[in-house]
This record gives C-alpha cells, sequence and structure tokens, in this order.
C-alpha cells in the first residue's frame, strides 16, 4: 500500500471511531440559534444579552448577584481588586488547582500559599487550610472538584473564626449541594469558569456571584471599565465554537483534534504572530510572557453570553443525564469489585453531586491509562500533578512535598466523561465495564 493510501487509510480509521474526550461540542443547537449567535457577534456586543446572562446564570445558583468575565480567572483577579489584596498578602488555595488561579493572585503581589487537598472529596481540606493559616491570609479559596462539594461548612467556620473572606472556587461544580444548600452561597463570593471543558460551555467565560450587595457593586463599576477581546480575537473564537459544534462528539472527536493538531503545527511554522483562541498565555506568569495579544481582564463578547443562555435553558435536563451516568458509574464500579478506590463523598448522604467527571485512584493506573486511551483522551485528564497547564508548579512558588496527598492521589487519579452527546452513554458504560473486567 502507497505512503498516500496509508495516510488516507489512517483518517478513515479514525473517522470510524467512537473516540470521547471531555469537552462537547454544541451539535445540538438548531442553525437558527447558531445564526443568532453570528448576527450578535457581527452587531458587536450587547449590554442587555449580557446582563440578562448574568441573571440566568445566577439563579442557578441561588438568590444573589453575578458579574461576568472572559474567563474565571480575570474574575478572580477583578474581586481581588475590589478587596485590596495586593503585596504582603497571602490567599490560601489547594494543590491541585490550575496554574492560572496562583497566576491570578501573583498579578497582584499577593502570595499564594497551597493547602493539601481531601481524600474524601479531592477538593479543598478544611484541617489542611488551617495549618496554613497567617497573620498575612486574606482569602481562603476553597475548591470544589470535578461536582463534588467540598467540605465548605467546616472551611466557612475556620473562616469565620479568622475574619477571612472565603471564596468558594465552582469552577468545575455547578449545582451541586451540601445539606441542600448549593455551592457558592456558603462563602463571601464563588468563582465559576464556563470555558468549554466546564460544567457550563460557553467556549470560554467566568463569573463571580455574591450575596454582598456592596461587593456586586463593587465588581459591577470595576467590570464596566474593562477592554473587550478585539474583534478579531472574537471571530476566531466564533470559528472554534462552529468546529467544536462539527466534530466534538464521540463519533468525530478523533478526527477533530487530529485536524486540531495538524493546524495548530502549521500555524506555528508559517505565522510570525502570536494570536490566541483560548486565554492560554496565562498559562505562564505575566512576567514571563510578553507576547500577550489580549487585556486581562476582560469582559465575556455578547455573542458567547447568548450562547451561554442557550446551555442555562437546556441546563436541567443535562445535569439530570449527568447525575444517571453518575449513578451508573458507581453502580458498576460496586459490581466489579473496586468501591473501596472511589472517594467517600460518592457515599455521602449530605450531598447531591452534578458530575463534571467520575473521578477516583485505582493501583494499577498505568495499564489502565493504556486501555482508556484506545478511546478516551486522557491527554485531558486533570490533577496528575499539582498545579496544571504548567512545565513547573515552583514558577507557582509551589514547594514539592507540601501536599502529599494532592501529589499522590495525582499519581493514580482517573478521569471519565460525564459531559457527552448523551445518546452515546451506554457505550461509554460498556467501555468502562471492559476496561475493569479485564
Amino acid at each position: 500500500m502507497s505512503r498516500i493510501k496509508k495516510i488516507v487509510q489512517l483518517f478513515i480509521d479514525i473517522f470510524k471511531t467512537q473516540y470521547f474526550g471531555f469537552v462537547q461540542g454544541h451539535s445540538y443547537l438548531s442553525k437558527i440559534q447558531v445564526k443568532n449567535i453570528k448576527y450578535i457577534l457581527n452587531e458587536g456586543d450587547s449590554e442587555e444579552i449580557t446582563k440578562q446572562y448574568e441573571k440566568k446564570f445566577a439563579s442557578i445558583i441561588g438568590n444573589g448577584y453575578g458579574v461576568s468575565f472572559a474567563s474565571g480567572r480575570m474574575g478572580f483577579y477583578t474581586l481581588m481588586q475590589v478587596l485590596n489584596i495586593g503585596k504582603g498578602d497571602e490567599v490560601i488555595m489547594q494543590g491541585s488547582t490550575c496554574s492560572v488561579m496562583p497566576n491570578a493572585v501573583l498579578r497582584t503581589g499577593a502570595k499564594p500559599v497551597f493547602a493539601d487537598i481531601d481524600p474524601d472529596t479531592f477538593g479543598s481540606s478544611p484541617n489542611a487550610i488551617k495549618k496554613n493559616i497567617t497573620s498575612r491570609t486574606k482569602m481562603i479559596v476553597a475548591q470544589h472538584s470535578f461536582g463534588i462539594p467540598c467540605k465548605i461548612d467546616k472551611i466557612v467556620e475556620i473562616g469565620k473564626k479568622h475574619n477571612i473572606f472565603i471564596l468558594e472556587d465552582s469552577a468545575i461544580t455547578l449545582d451541586s449541594s451540601l445539606d441542600g444548600i448549593k455551592v457558592g452561597n456558603w462563602g463571601d463570593a464563588a468563582l465559576f469558569s464556563t470555558d468549554h471543558s466546564k460544567p457550563l460551555n460557553s467556549l470560554i467565560g467566568g463569573f463571580i456571584y455574591t450575596k454582598n450587595k456592596e461587593i456586586y457593586k463593587k465588581l459591577v463599576k470595576y467590570n464596566e471599565q474593562l477592554p473587550q477581546l478585539d474583534k478579531d480575537h472574537q471571530k476566531r473564537l466564533f470559528k472554534q465554537f462552529l468546529y467544536e459544534r462539527k466534530y466534538y462528539s464521540p463519533r468525530k472527536y478523533a478526527l477533530g483534534i487530529g485536524l486540531m493538531s495538524i493546524k495548530n503545527k502549521f500555524y506555528k511554522l508559517h505565522s510570525k504572530k502570536s494570536e490566541y483562541t483560548f486565554l492560554t498565555a496565562d498559562y505562564t506568569k505575566s512576567t514571563k510572557n510578553k507576547n500577550v495579544t489580549y487585556p486581562y481582564p476582560a469582559k465575556l463578547p455578547a455573542f458567547l453570553a447568548q450562547l451561554g443562555i442557550y446551555e442555562i435553558d437546556r441546563w436541567d435536563s443535562e445535569k439530570a443525564e449527568r447525575k444517571k451516568l453518575l449513578r451508573d458509574y458507581i453502580t458498576l464500579s460496586e459490581k466489579l469489585g473496586f468501591k473501596e478506590y472511589l472517594p467517600a463523598a460518592y457515599f455521602n448522604p449530605r450531598l447531591k453531586i452534578v458530575p463534571l467527571r467520575f473521578v477516583f485512584t485505582y493501583p494499577d493506573v498505568i495499564d489502565i491509562r493504556r486501555k482508556m486511551s484506545r478511546f478516551i483522551d486522557i491527554n485531558w485528564f486533570w490533577f496528575q500533578k499539582p498545579i496544571i497547564c504548567c512545565d513547573d508548579p515552583e514558577e507557582f512558588d509551589y514547594k514539592w512535598g507540601s501536599c502529599n496527598i494532592s501529589e499522590t492521589i495525582g499519581e493514580k487519579i482517573i478521569n471519565w466523561p460525564c459531559v457527552l452527546t448523551h445518546k452515546y452513554d451506554q457505550r461509554l458504560l460498556e467501555k468502562f465495564q471492559d476496561v475493569f473486567n479485564a
């Protein structure tokens, strides 16, 4: 067989493969909805659409107020600005996080302090937080991971005792609850993310929620002065939205990531400009990256706010599907005999979990990941090390050995998708059973 025929056959095989990722494209949107999103992009930014989106998103969480941003970390940075957190201050966050979070702290001049995770929830540990409090601690970031609420009730008690601001990092958890109270309503404010890998997908985006009206007013005032992403950047985002809508479902996912990889390599070879679609320049320290082409912080483009509105309109049915898939995963795990490796939170009656991913640790993780790689994009596993999305956690002031549980769990962590086109749920469960049966 000639080389060209081999390449063609390879793409045919890829196209036939059902390959599961951790990003769900927007294939369910109608052509009319897509046209409406494009119309808003072309017409320019609409404050009315953005305000409507903010009210709808806040209503999912509770009866508080919300302000949107181009990313969650930009909302986080803005909140620290209005709280006057800066040089000499410390912000406690958990060891298993994304580099954009400590990066936002460093931008203010404050210092990120990393506390270990809780093995019961894979989220922030009250005991670890307590050990890291000093007279300079101005904020505790309590992270809810993978859709699982952390022990936020105990963390709030610690915050009140020491008069420290509590921010719930709900970037990867939406609509889950502890004792009937949804995440986002426990602390002084909450951070949410709506980028394409998060619970509610508006491609990029973030949100700060609070019940404190004074903080809300300060956030709004600050946000009003923020710039928009430039028009070319917004057009790149719209093209990415169309691309993911076409390819990011199990039937075409493998082909989609293959074509994207080829495109990115070609662009690096032939382009002299540093143009971003996603806001990935924030993965490195701002002092090291001199080629950032977008403002920080920035507003959420109105056409993506409209995309968010469409996502919110289908949220109730979507979260029901995810909760059912989680129950099926847990039932299979029990049947296959490895219930002991699942975090205790999955069996805690106080918790109502809307999963983003089904997560657990497994002893023979190398073999399991190898088997999974045939049909799941394991490159998207989260928290295999502390401070993901960077080459070296120490760049963000992380000290190896300071979060032993985070480091140990990361070595054995398994992620299974819960966000997908749900007609493929049964096929995914069959794959799950095949991997662990063997």
